[in-house]
């Protein structure tokens, strides 16, 4: 079964000799409840695992803003929670300090494609920045991290935030399969840890 990747090029020879074809409909976006399930649980992660309360997205950010990184700046001014179909997640703490979020969004494969990319494009724009939230600044250094060939795109990056208390460091990693891709934010290994999991919970023909 021939899958049609994000190759600019159409490949012809499906036996359609017309022009302008339009190309096969892209994959529907799931809905929240069908993602809900295809998100890691306990079971998955191991014991030392804490399912963390859900907590509503709203004003969870208001007192955050960003200066010194104007891509990042005008992302959220357009608001990146509101930029995918439908989005489910969880979040986990390990041995009482170190976390594990998961996001799983859902859309139509070009859209979560080009919109990933915007995303990330952003977030890894500038090398450093300062993130304000309440009255505290914190300097923020960012990089790009080495991803594994998971799914039909992989986006990775490690943000290090010098806090009052020590320096920070969380690794960001998105993988894409089909119309639905799977974000795991937190400590670097245990991102690289579960991302194989989480991107293998995801449906085969989605």
């Amino acid at each position: 079964m021939l899958i049609t990747g994000c190759s600019s090029g159409s490949g012809g020879g499906d036996g359609n000799a017309k022009p302008k074809a339009k190309p096969a409909a892209e994959p529907k976006p799931l809905t929240e409840g069908a993602l809900r399930p295809l998100l890691l649980s306990q079971a998955d992660l191991g014991a030392g695992y804490v399912q963390a309360q859900e907590e509503p997205d709203s004003g969870k950010f208001d007192d955050v803003s960003v200066q010194g990184c104007p891509s990042l700046e005008k992302l959220g001014q357009s608001g990146d929670e509101t930029m995918f179909a439908s989005k489910a997640e969880a979040s986990f703490t390990y041995d009482s300090d170190a976390s594990l979020g998961e996001e799983l969004h859902s859309d139509r494969p070009s859209v979560l494609s080009s919109k990933l990319r915007e995303l990330f494009g952003a977030y890894t724009a500038c090398p450093t920045y300062t993130m304000t939230s309440g009255t505290t600044p914190i300097e923020v250094k960012i990089a790009k991290s080495a991803t594994p060939e998971l799914g039909d795109e992989q986006f990775a990056y490690t943000s290090t935030m010098e806090l009052p208390a020590g320096a920070q460091v969380l690794k960001t990693m998105s993988v894409r399969k089909g119309n639905v891709a799977v974000m795991l934010v937190g400590a670097p290994a245990l991102v690289d840890r579960h991302i194989k999991t989480a991107v293998g919970k995801l449906p085969a023909g989605s």
